[in-house]
């Protein structure tokens, strides 16, 4: 790439999106400069949050030479899809560093940066061995296994800029990316999209997808509420309540 873009790049990744023909919305744009190790987005459905994604990691890709880029989804599917969108993006930009390795599930430039989409639906023994890597993006974390995301993390351990980012709807009050979202943890940059950062959405479709999906399954899709499960036995309140951090002697 011509040098004074990658140095604009560098200041500003968020560039790239105009490079490709992309118009970000402003919490797009705010997301991918945001250089916090550790992310956590909660977004509506169809907000945008595959091009977000996409737009984080192209800039990373053609600017930061030898750099590792993972992508693990829930379904295989749904990483070969960020792919895909990778993959139209980036034809789009001039004067990017040449595609040296092209397939459905990775890309790799002749600057030695590397994205690769690698299947979620496991407990994560077959992404093990991966190390030194500079961004992961875990898309729809709440669906993901536990045991995956453990899986997962150790790989950033070496990297000196290395950003872990979980992207997702809610799925109920349990797993990693509830814990992580309400949780009072510092180290968490959260960014929370509402329905009104998208509008190409009408209101006309979001009540058509209230009527059919019904509340709960609306309130949990368009407005991100983590909602217990209707088929758990107990609610998430009366379990938490069950237990007590106060320590008693049993003599008494």
């Amino acid at each position: 790439m011509e040098m004074a873009r990658d140095l604009a790049l560098h200041f500003d990744p968020a560039l790239l999106a105009s490079a490709a023909d992309i118009i970000l919305d402003d919490w797009q744009a705010d997301f991918v400069r945001a250089d916090d190790p550790q992310i956590a987005m909660l977004i509506p459905r169809q907000h945008g949050k595959t091009e977000a994604a996409v737009m984080k990691a192209l800039p990373v890709a053609l600017t930061e030479p030898h750099s590792l880029i993972l992508i693990v989804s829930p379904a295989q599917r749904l990483s070969d899809e960020f792919v895909r969108r990778a993959r139209v993006a980036y034809g789009r930009v001039k004067d990017a560093p040449s595609l040296v390795g092209d397939a459905a599930r990775r890309m790799e430039f002749d600057n030695g940066s590397r994205i690769l989409a690698l299947p979620g639906d496991n407990e994560g023994d077959t992404l093990r061995g991966l190390a030194n890597v500079r961004l992961c993006i875990i898309d729809e974390t709440s669906r993901c296994s536990d045991a995956l995301i453990t899986a997962v993390r150790p790989m950033l351990a070496t990297s000196k800029r290395g950003q872990l980012v979980y992207l997702s709807t809610p799925n109920g009050k349990r797993g990693v990316f509830y814990e992580t979202w309400t949780s009072d943890d510092a180290d968490w940059h959260r960014i929370r999209v509402g329905l009104g950062d998208c509008d190409r959405i009408t209101p006309e479709f979001l009540a058509r997808e209230r009527k059919n999906l019904g509340e709960t399954k609306y309130r949990e899709e368009y407005l991100c509420e983590f909602i217990d499960s209707d088929t758990a036995a107990f609610n998430t309140s009366i379990i938490d309540a069950a237990f007590s951090t106060e320590v008693r002697a049993l003599w008494r």
